[in-house]
């Protein structure tokens, strides 16, 4: 399928590409199809593109190259609606925000995309009881800090 896309032009999408979040993502209940879009250019981000809305895009990445012990529990019910069958099903993409000036990183280790991937099934799912933050700033030394303990260890 192809979708016309505002940040992208048009996409080849394929039906195994696409990922749905059943009840869509808070704020944007209506949009439930998405794909993931990732560049060179844009490493270690990628783009969480809507199927149905070509102007609709999420800048993510995963947490753990930044937040090398970010840790959730998932309830019973986000496993069940997920169909999550082993751990290894899942990967994790948090939300991220650049300023306007582009001199501020900031993600949201609060509200993680949770994403199935052998069903390609998602949800943003919201933590309760959790110190982590809507805004956390992200500092891109930690990716190399990061990378460099992948390396050595």
């Amino acid at each position: 399928m192809k979708i016309n896309t505002l940040f992208f032009g048009e996409l080849q999408v394929e039906e195994a590409e696409i990922i749905t979040f059943p009840n869509g993502i808070p704020g944007f209940e209506e949009f439930t199809q998405f794909t993931l879009v990732q560049s060179a250019e844009s490493a270690p981000f990628s783009y969480m593109q809507s199927i149905q809305q070509g102007e609709l895009s999420f800048l993510v990445t995963d947490p753990f190259l930044f937040f090398k012990d970010y840790e959730i529990s998932l309830t019973e019910s986000v496993q069940e609606e997920l169909k999550i069958e082993q751990p290894t099903d899942v990967q994790l993409r948090i939300v991220v925000t650049v300023s306007d000036d582009n001199t501020k990183i900031t993600a949201n280790l609060l509200a993680p995309i949770v994403w199935n991937t052998i069903k390609q099934l998602a949800k943003q799912v919201i933590l309760h009881d959790s110190d982590y933050q809507v805004k956390h700033e992200l500092i891109i030394s930690d990716l190399n800090k990061t990378m460099q303990e992948q390396v050595e260890g």
